[in-house]
C-alpha cells in the first residue's frame, strides 16, 4: 500500500510539472509614449486600443495562439524614462512588468504600427525566447558620426542599430538580462559616453558591449550580440512593393499637416509673425555665416535679430556685451535672453522665443505665413502647445539619466523653442556657474529643477544630414539642421529643407540700442546651478560636448 501511495504521489508530481510547463508564456507590448503632448498620447492610445481590438478578434475566432497570453502597457502611465537602458530597472523593478514567465517583449513607439498581430504572433512563434536576441529594422551610419561618439570609426556601415518607431522585439531571456546589468548591483559594465544622444544606438551599443553571443554564434563584428535584421519589420507599411514576408510591424511617417487639418487639429492659432528669433553669433563669423542664413531662412524670419559680441550696424548685430569664449557660452545666451525681452517689449503678437546658432538651418515653410496650401512647420508644432504655460521645446538630448542628479536637456544648435512665461522665468530665476559653462545644458539643468520638462519636437537636428541614417530622415519631415562643417550648406538647405536661395532677404527692422545686459542672477539659488556644474567638470564633461 505505502509503495502504491509512493507510485501516486510520483504520477501527480509528474503532472503537475507538465502541466505547470505548459502554461502559455508572456508576449509584453510596452508603448514607450511621451507624456507631455496631447498628440502624442491619443496615438499612444490608438496603437493600444487598435491591438487589443485585434487580440479579442482572435479571441473571438479562436486563432489567437494558445501558448500566448498578450499584455499591453502604456509606459507613462508607469513611469517616465525615454531610453530603454534607463526604464529596464523599473521594468522589473518596482512596475512588476518583466515576469519569470515573459518569453518576448515588443516595444513600441507612438508612431509605431502593428497591421496584423496574428501575423506577428506567428512570426514569434518561429523564434527561440530562449536565445539571447533582439530583432528590428536594421540601421547603418553611413559614416563616423559624432552623434553616435563616433564609435565603430574604421567600419560604422557594419554595425546595425534598430529603427525604434518600427517596433523593436526582444527575447525575454535578453531583456532580463539587460535588467541585471543596469540594476544597482550590476558590476562590470561598458559604457561609453554619460551623454543619451540616440537611444536607439546606444541600446545596440551597449548589448553588443555587455552581452557576449553563444560560443557558437559568430558576428560581423568582433564583439557582443548585435541586432538581427527582421523583414516582418518594416520603416513604412510600403517600404517594399511585392515583399515576401508581409509587414506586421511599421512605422508611420509623419506627414504634414494639410491646412484642413491644422484648423481642426491646432488648439492654438500661431503664424510666424508670433516667433521671434534670437540668432547667436560673434565677430569672427560675422562675414562667413550669416549671410548664408540670409540667402536661405531669413527671408521668411522677420523677427530676427543677430547678438553678436560685438555691434555691427552693416548687419545689424546687437551687442551682448559678453566677450566670446570658445565653448560654453552660458553667460552670452542668459544676455541674449534678457536683450530679447527688453526687445519685444509690449509687441503682442509675438509669442514664441526661438534661439538658434549662426550655423542652424531651418525650414523655409517653418516660417512662412503665406503659402495658400502649405502650413508652417514650426507653426504646425506650436499650434499644440499654449504659449502662455511654461513650454521648453527642442531636440531633446540626456545627461547621466541613470543618476538621481541626471537630467534631460535641449541641444542648442537644433534650437530652442521658449514661450516667452518661460523667458522671464529664466532671466528671473537661472543663473550661470561660469561665462564658459554649457549654455544649454545648464539651461536644462535649471528647467529640471524648476519642474519645466524638456518637451521633445521631431524633426529638430543638432547635426548634419549625413550624421543621421537617411530613412529616418525620410520618416520624419527635417525642421532644421546644425553645422556647416565640411558640408554645403546651400545644398543641404535645397536638398534636405526643401528651400530655394534668394538674393535678397526680408530687411531687418530698425532696432533701437538698448544696454547691454545687466548682472545675470538667480532667486532659485545658485548653490545647485554650481553643483550641477562641479558635477560636469568631475566627470571630465564641463566642456559642452559641441556638436
Amino acid at each position: 500500500m505505502p509503495a502504491r501511495i509512493c507510485v501516486l504521489l510520483l504520477l501527480l508530481c509528474l503532472v503537475s510539472f507538465c502541466c505547470g510547463s505548459n502554461k502559455p508564456g508572456e508576449v509584453l507590448l510596452v508603448i514607450a509614449c511621451p507624456p507631455y503632448t496631447l498628440h502624442a498620447r491619443s496615438e499612444c492610445s490608438a496603437l493600444s486600443h487598435s491591438v487589443l481590438e485585434q487580440q479579442r478578434a482572435l479571441v473571438l475566432t479562436g486563432i489567437l495562439p494558445g501558448d500566448f497570453v498578450l499584455n499591453v502597457h502604456l509606459m507613462h502611465e508607469l513611469f517616465n524614462h525615454w531610453t530603454l537602458l534607463d526604464a529596464l530597472p523599473h521594468l522589473s523593478g518596482q512596475a512588476r512588468v518583466l515576469g519569470a514567465r515573459t518569453e518576448w517583449i515588443i516595444w513600441c513607439q507612438h508612431n509605431t504600427r502593428v497591421s496584423s498581430l496574428r501575423g506577428l504572433l506567428e512570426q514569434l512563434r518561429r523564434q527561440d525566447p530562449r536565445e539571447l536576441s533582439f530583432y528590428g529594422h536594421a540601421l547603418y551610419d553611413a559614416e563616423a558620426t559624432i552623434i553616435h561618439h563616433f564609435s565603430n570609426h574604421k567600419d560604422p556601415q557594419r554595425f546595425p542599430y534598430p529603427m525604434l518607431s518600427a517596433g523593436v522585439i526582444f527575447t525575454g531571456a535578453l531583456l532580463r538580462r539587460l535588467a541585471d546589468l543596469v540594476a544597482s548591483t550590476g558590476h562590470n559594465i561598458t559604457v561609453h559616453s554619460d551623454f543619451s544622444i540616440d537611444a536607439s544606438y546606444e541600446l545596440a551599443r551597449f548589448i553588443f558591449d555587455n552581452v557576449p553571443p553563444a560560443p557558437h554564434i559568430s558576428t560581423p563584428i568582433s564583439g557582443g550580440i548585435m541586432l538581427k535584421s527582421a523583414s516582418y519589420i518594416c520603416p513604412t507599411a510600403a517600404s517594399v512593393p511585392h515583399r515576401k514576408v508581409a509587414c506586421v510591424l511599421h512605422a508611420q511617417p509623419e506627414e504634414p499637416l494639410t491646412l484642413g487639418q491644422r484648423r481642426h487639429g491646432c488648439l492654438h492659432t500661431t503664424t510666424g509673425s508670433h516667433i521671434y528669433f534670437a540668432i547667436k553669433t560673434c565677430a569672427k563669423f560675422h562675414k562667413e555665416r550669416i549671410p548664408i542664413i540670409e540667402r536661405t531662412w531669413a527671408a521668411d524670419a522677420r523677427n530676427r535679430r543677430y547678438y553678436s559680441d560685438v555691434a555691427d550696424v552693416g548687419i545689424p548685430t546687437i551687442s551682448t556685451g559678453i566677450p566670446n569664449v570658445q565653448t560654453g557660452h552660458c553667460a552670452k545666451t542668459m544676455a541674449i535672453l534678457q536683450l530679447s525681452l527688453k526687445d519685444i517689449g509690449e509687441q503682442l503678437d509675438i509669442r514664441w522665443l526661438m534661439l538658434v546658432d549662426d550655423d542652424t538651418l531651418l525650414k523655409p515653410p517653418l516660417i512662412h505665413t503665406h503659402f495658400p496650401t502649405s502650413v508652417p512647420r514650426v507653426s504646425a508644432l506650436l499650434c499644440r502647445h499654449n504659449a502662455t504655460e511654461l513650454v521648453y521645446l527642442g531636440q531633446r538630448y540626456g545627461y547621466r539619466l541613470h543618476a538621481p542628479d541626471g537630467f534631460n536637456y535641449h541641444t542648442g544648435g537644433a534650437g530652442i523653442v521658449l514661450s516667452l512665461p518661460l523667458v522671464r522665468l529664466i532671466v528671473e530665476r537661472c543663473s550661470c556657474p561660469s561665462a564658459s559653462a554649457p549654455d544649454d545644458m545648464i539651461l536644462g539643468y535649471c528647467l529640471q529643477a524648476l519642474g519645466v520638462p524638456a518637451i521633445p519636437a521631431a524633426g529638430m537636428h543638432q547635426a548634419r544630414p549625413q550624421d543621421y541614417a537617411g530613412e529616418l530622415l525620410q520618416l520624419q519631415p527635417p525642421l532644421s539642421f546644425h553645422k556647416f562643417w565640411n558640408t554645403d550648406p546651400e545644398h543641404t538647405y535645397r536638398r534636405w529643407l526643401g528651400g530655394s536661395l534668394v538674393n535678397r532677404s526680408a530687411p531687418l527692422e530698425a532696432h533701437k540700442e538698448q544696454p547691454a545686459a545687466g548682472p545675470l542672477h538667480t532667486v532659485m539659488g545658485r548653490h545647485s546651478l554650481a553643483a550641477g556644474f562641479r558635477l560636469l567638470q568631475a566627470t571630465g564633461l564641463g566642456k559642452h560636448l559641441d556638436l
